[in-house]
């Protein structure tokens, strides 16, 4: 029976040291993820620098080359106009290639720095097309998983983007909205509307199946345009939120605004 309790806490000593094992495994796998994750963005990021410090930059010389040579031409002569639609293509191709560095240029995007990166985002275009931003958050804002937070704000960017570059708005609006059982992204311009799908509205759709939520576009011509995604707060928080009268409530009081 004197043996009874060194059995009890030898048993005691092996469970401890199963659970230490077993918490060190899991905190490796989360380091390695991690690690793996960084060099990924760090591979990213000198593609995207490389890019722009070659390609983008030998485009924007050649265009201005090419301008030079049509200014130097008689208004009314045939080549000029030719020359300045072949310009306003490369605009159009250089801007789409500025866009695509932007999209290699993700930051980790994790835990409650979402709001953070799509502020920076937001005012990063309001600095390239001079257009007014501003960016609103309603509720008490929650940590995002890391793969929903990466995949909510490629959505959101280029949202953003096509509403500063296409939209020819006046003002453009961000709106976060952590609620109870949705995390709402809305992203608002009031420009000339749409008559055809915006550009990566397929991509888009297929972030937002990722995580197992809608996205909508609504366009009315000459009034603006909003799009909407959803998102189930179990595929993106990383704890449940509470519910009930008193959280409304907070969420209602605690809106704040950033604006540009």
């Amino acid at each position: 029976m004197s043996s009874t309790p060194l059995f009890l806490l030898l048993g005691l000593l092996l469970a401890c040291s199963a659970f230490l094992a077993a918490f060190l495994l899991c905190v490796r796998r989360l380091r390695r993820g991690y690690e793996a994750r960084m060099r990924l963005l760090a591979e990213r990021e000198r593609v995207a620098t490389s890019l722009h410090d070659t390609l983008l930059q030998s485009m924007q010389g050649m265009i201005l080359r090419f301008q030079g040579v049509s200014h130097r031409l008689a208004a009314d002569h045939p080549e000029r106009v030719t020359i300045e639609n072949i310009l306003d293509q490369a605009d159009e191709v250089l801007a789409e290639g500025r866009h695509q560095i932007l999209a290699l240029r993700m930051p980790v995007v994790y835990g409650d720095n979402l709001s953070q990166a799509l502020a920076a985002i937001g005012q990063s275009l309001r600095d390239n097309f001079n257009t007014p931003f501003r960016m609103v958050v309603s509720g008490k804002p929650a940590f995002i998983n890391g793969d929903s937070g990466e995949e909510i704000y490629g959505i959101a960017r280029e949202a953003l983007y096509n509403a500063f570059q296409h939209a020819q708005a006046a003002n453009v609006e961000l709106e976060l909205v952590y609620g109870c059982e949705f995390f709402v992204v809305y992203i608002r311009d009031d420009g000339k509307g749409m008559d055809q799908p915006p550009r990566g509205l397929a991509g888009m759709r297929a972030r937002a199946a990722r995580l197992a939520g809608t996205l909508e576009v609504l366009s009315l011509p000459e009034q603006g345009t909003e799009v909407i995604l959803k998102v189930p707060g179990e595929a993106c928080y990383q704890a449940p939120r509470p519910r009930g009268w008193r959280h409304w409530l907070t969420a209602w009081l605690g809106r704040t605004e950033t604006q540009a």
